[in-house]
């Protein structure tokens, strides 16, 4: 018998976690709201009091991000191993969650777990996650997210290539309308697009 948590048990965890990532957050913004002061006046002015105010919200520190982490990795495990319609499951079980605004997170820390010499494991919950993610919040950053994880695993003489094109696809295949591709096709395609043309490949050669 398998002892892989079900995904009503990595639903709860994630639903566990509401609260502390929403206290933490909202905690981290009037922190910054009363460091930055006024949000008037001149651009220069406004930009000065930028690092003071993103360093005040930055001292209350991680909040759960390690115990989100930690569900990640078995999310993104699990979304690795399974098929696609099990895949948009788990895509909405994160979504409901507050933990999908950490998504962007976990995937720069897998990008730098790559860099230091870490596993294949890690590339694939990175590309796992980007796909979870699913271009929701910015396409933009994600595209740029998902190009440092490719050099990281490049650094670390992995081949991203069979993992983008598995992980692609199990990802969504409808596109968001904030988005100019769907995820699916971004992930396959994602060696024969512009953006790999232009900012990762010159940093190949």
């Amino acid at each position: 018998m398998s002892d892989e948590p079900s995904l009503t048990t990595l639903g709860e965890r994630l639903e566990r976690l509401d609260a502390p990532i929403r206290i933490w957050r909202e905690s981290r913004d009037r922190s910054f709201d009363a460091a930055f002061g006024p949000k008037k006046g001149k651009l220069s002015n406004l930009m000065a009091r930028l690092p003071q105010a993103a360093n005040a919200a930055a001292a209350l520190g991680l909040g759960p991000r390690d115990e989100v982490f930690a569900v990640f990795d078995e999310v993104c495990d699990r979304y690795a191993r399974s098929d696609p319609p099990q895949c948009a499951i788990i895509r909405g079980l994160v979504h409901e969650r507050e933990a999908r605004l950490l998504l962007d997170d976990y995937i720069a820390n897998a990008t730098r777990v790559l860099k230091q010499g870490g596993r294949q494991e890690w590339l694939e919950r990175g590309v796992a996650a980007a796909s979870i993610e699913d271009q929701r919040r910015d396409y933009r950053d994600w595209l740029m997210s998902l190009g440092d994880l490719y050099l990281s695993a490049r650094t670390a003489r992995l081949d991203p290539s069979p993992v983008l094109k598995r992980i692609g696809a199990l990802s969504n295949p409808e596109r968001h309308a904030a988005a100019p591709t769907p995820t699916r096709d971004a992930l396959t395609n994602f060696e024969d697009s512009a953006y790999f043309a232009t900012s990762i490949l010159p940093q190949l050669n």
